[in-house]
């Protein structure tokens, strides 16, 4: 005899491996037709039009990349996008998590009047609030500017909301303390708040990021020389003008996700963990 604890192996749980079988699937139904675009830019136009289509490129080729990197000045469109998306994004996350703190943890009279203002925001229809914004800008001289892409999205009524439900997980006392010490209200917001709201403040910076990125309307509408476009408009651009060439087409839409790609696989640990604690209740 060695002494040692024969083993005992856990009985299997049919619930769990049914549940993990089914995620696996949607995840895999969900993934398909993104890795059958990005396979595709590698194939040459004749590949692409065989039927039945073939999933691996028989030959693979880098055409339609550099065709549509420097067709359609890619890393222009890139520019411009990711400058108007981080500003917008930093913006967003900085008033939404100072707002979320005063909403929630600083009494003064009026307060939920101003939060349920700031909530109404978020059901205005997006198409009446575009003609009142073309109206203003175009009354500035600011149309065909990133100015106007930047300005009316400096805030989000959603990410108020968001950062006020995730207030609920720094203690009062915590505050209290703070307080007492001396430390003013701004100063607690970025020495102590700041650092305990990281997770769901990251989940709001994806989520911003990618509805900035991929916008399309309010873009559309404002702006008219090519150097100024995004990505949704230059890829628009490409669509109007060699709308046949499929290679090119999805060698141009791969190129266009890699930065919400980027920003996602960076990210994504703090999305479900940002969410929950913005669910949970002090």
């Amino acid at each position: 005899m060695n002494g040692r604890t024969p083993s005992v192996r856990a009985p299997l749980d049919v619930s769990q491996v049914f549940s993990y079988g089914v995620l696996l699937v949607g995840a895999m139904t969900s993934l398909l037709p993104f890795v059958f675009m990005v396979l595709s830019g590698f194939k040459d136009s004749s590949e692409l039009q065989r039927i039945p289509p073939t999933f691996l490129p028989e030959q693979w080729t880098l055409d339609n990349f550099t065709w549509a990197w420097d067709t359609l000045r890619f890393p222009r469109l890139f520019a411009n996008s990711i400058l108007i998306t981080t500003i917008i994004t930093l913006s967003v996350i900085y008033t939404s998590g100072l707002l979320g703190y005063v909403l929630e943890k600083i009494e003064f009279p009026g307060r939920r009047i101003l939060f349920f203002a700031i909530i109404s925001t978020m059901f205005v229809p997006q198409q009446i609030a575009m003609v009142v914004l073309w109206d203003f800008f175009n009354s500035l001289k600011l149309l065909n500017t990133h100015i106007a892409l930047i300005m009316p999205f400096l805030y989000s009524g959603f990410g108020i909301f968001l950062m006020k439900q995730a207030m609920h997980t720094i203690p009062d006392e915590l505050l209290d303390a703070a307080r007492i010490d001396g430390a003013s209200e701004i100063g607690i917001f970025h020495r102590i708040v700041i650092p305990n709201m990281w997770p769901s403040l990251a989940a709001l910076a994806i989520f911003t990021f990618m509805f900035n990125y991929d916008s399309f309307f309010w873009p559309l509408i404002v702006l008219q020389d090519y150097d100024l476009y995004t990505v949704p408009l230059g890829l628009a651009f490409f669509q109007g003008q060699y709308f046949n060439d499929l290679g090119r087409a999805l060698a141009g839409t791969t190129l266009a996700v890699i930065p919400t790609l980027v920003v996602f696989l960076v990210l994504q640990r703090r999305i479900i963990q940002g969410f929950t604690l913005s669910g949970m209740k002090g």
